[in-house]
């Protein structure tokens, strides 16, 4: 099991906060990647931050090598080049 990355981050003016770097190298976050921030309603001390994926491709390595391709012209995909 992995080791947990903890850093300790501080609220500035206008609501900003900085994503410390530790979190950044082991998330692999990239500039420009979208956060949902939520608070939970039952403990008002505790924020969670979930990065909001532009595309899946690639998450699932090696699921399309297992699905069949068409093999015949009348299963492949309307539109399709031979």
């Amino acid at each position: 099991m992995s080791e947990t990355v903890s850093a300790e981050a501080r609220l500035r003016a206008r609501n900003q906060l900085t994503i410390p770097d530790p979190i950044v190298r082991a998330a692999g976050i990239e500039p420009g990647e979208k956060f949902v921030v939520e608070l939970e309603p039952d403990d008002q001390d505790t924020i969670l931050l979930r990065r909001v994926r532009n595309s899946y491709a690639g998450s699932l390595p090696g699921l399309w090598d297992r699905i069949p391709r068409p093999t015949s012209r009348a299963n492949a995909r309307p539109g399709a080049k031979p």
